[in-house]
């Protein structure tokens, strides 16, 4: 129904009165007319009211036009929108009559498996083991790489492997990225020491000297020149190669962080293309994990590779791990002194637990405690273990704590373990269920001898596989006097 009379009306008389009422003061009463000589409260001349005038005008447009859009935007109240509506007798307009719909209401549900990653928490309901031999579809879903980018990446050739296009020392070609101090096998010789198990090189001079020493003190008449326990192996100082695997999640909580992950791996790429290192891609998704690409120092099979990886279903974090450590078992058999990295690239939200955890009537799914688990089973296995999350949202804790991610949220587990009088913060993650959705990344590091790393701070870095041996090389532990520091600002 269409109101009677022009809606405006109430709203412009208002507007009129307010001027005539301000312009009136303001000509009486206006700091003008004591420039001019003229009294307040009485009427100035002619002039000095042209003068008042001149000054009001340009005010009052600009504060009456503010108003307006002031009430424009007003969403209730009594000057919703200035649409007053005058009272009396209103007539129907075509329309306004009722009836039915053209089109029946359905309300529409949104769907569980295009949200967010928070939605994917929760594990399916009735899973089997028939869900688990199903081997996932790694090429239907979203493109994990844009395919005219690994196409140009693929077609580099003897100009990479000089080091003309990468950020790598010309020296550094055919090394391998980890600093090895001792090695039993190549670089620079440094010492000599007593052969532990299986050796590869005799340093005579040593050898030598160790059985004359023997000798003088038993007598010249004790047996052979050399004997066992005289013998020593060389110790070598330099650059041993890397063995990393590179466990990607292409599940489809991991759409809005496809970026992150070309990042890493491109800056992987750019550290160890042309060396001696060696790379594998692991990926996962749906019912399990897949080695796509066995490790090799061919970058262009690793981008091939990478072409056929698409983004959908769930997230197998545990087998993922598994299928890792199958892979380095694989590559021991072939050289038993590789030494491995896994770089688990995710954003930490596991939903499927391992299959082997699964029996008949199973109704309670544990995919954290088989992601804890595997990664136990890496540390014994002496394999290098670091987790990048590539969740953006989890750099709050950084931010609010002043210190690098891994160091942040250990932190914060161990205020909560001492709140709730518990002995380490691994048991503080898994107690409370804020931590245990949000602190995946630092779950699987520390369990597993490693740190994690937030993928923003760590592209940020001058080297990332020098950021990851650092890492896995040493553990920082805070220390009692961060924690009271911690608290103490916090409770500020």
């Amino acid at each position: 129904m269409r109101p009677r009379g022009n809606p405006f009306k109430g709203t412009i008389c208002a507007i009129m009165m307010v001027v005539v009422t301000t312009y009136s003061a303001w000509v009486f009463f206006s700091p003008i007319n004591t420039y001019f000589g003229q009294r307040p409260g009485v009427l100035p001349s002619l002039p000095v009211i042209l003068v008042d005038t001149f000054v009001y005008a340009p005010i009052m447009y600009l504060l009456v036009r503010r108003w307006l859009r002031t009430m424009m935007r007003r969403k209730g109240g009594l000057a919703a929108g200035i649409d007053f509506v005058e009272t009396g007798d209103a007539k129907p307009e075509p329309g306004d009559q009722w009836g039915r719909a053209t089109r029946p209401y359905s309300p529409v549900t949104p769907s569980r498996i295009t949200g967010s990653k928070s939605d994917l928490r929760s594990t399916p309901e009735g899973l089997g083991i028939d869900f688990f031999s199903t081997t996932p579809d790694f090429t239907a879903g979203e493109e994990l790489f844009d395919p005219s980018e690994l196409s140009s990446r693929v077609t580099k050739r003897a100009s990479v492997a000089s080091g003309g296009r990468l950020r790598m020392r010309v020296s550094s070609r055919a090394m391998g990225s980890m600093k090895a101090s001792e090695s039993a096998q190549r670089g620079r010789l440094l010492r000599s020491r007593i052969p532990r198990g299986e050796w590869f090189s005799l340093h005579v001079p040593s050898t030598l000297v160790a059985a004359l020493l023997r000798r003088g003190k038993t007598g010249a008449r004790q047996g052979p020149l050399i004997q066992r326990e005289d013998l020593r192996e060389k110790v070598f100082s330099g650059r041993a190669p890397l063995t990393i695997i590179l466990v990607i999640d292409v599940s489809l909580s991991m759409k809005g962080s496809m970026v992150e992950v070309r990042k890493i791996v491109n800056r992987i790429e750019q550290e160890t293309r042309g060396s001696r290192d060696r790379a594998g891609i692991v990926a996962f998704k749906d019912s399990g994990a897949v080695e796509v690409q066995a490790p090799t120092s061919n970058w262009n099979r690793i981008y091939r590779a990478l072409v056929a990886l698409r983004i959908s279903g769930l997230t197998p974090l545990a087998q993922a791990l598994m299928k890792a450590l199958d892979a380095i078992k694989r590559e021991r058999m072939r050289n038993s002194s590789i030494e491995p990295l896994v770089v688990l690239i995710s954003d930490f939200a596991p939903n499927i637990p391992l299959a082997r955890s699964l029996d008949g009537n199973a109704t309670v799914y544990s995919p954290v405690e088989d992601m804890i688990r595997a990664a136990r089973l890496l540390r014994r296995e002496r394999v290098r273990l670091v987790a990048v999350n590539v969740d953006t949202q989890e750099s709050a804790w950084s931010r609010f704590l002043k210190r690098p991610y891994h160091e942040a949220v250990e932190l914060a587990a161990m205020l909560r373990a001492r709140k709730e009088g518990l002995a380490d913060p691994v048991e503080a993650v898994l107690a409370v269920p804020e931590f245990r959705k949000s602190f995946g990344a630092y779950l699987v590091a520390r369990i597993g001898g490693g740190k994690a790393f937030l993928s923003s701070e760590l592209t940020a870095k001058k080297s990332v596989l020098g950021t990851f041996l650092n890492a896995t090389s040493s553990q920082t532990r805070h220390r009692p006097e961060d924690l009271r520091k911690a608290e103490s600002y916090i409770a500020h």
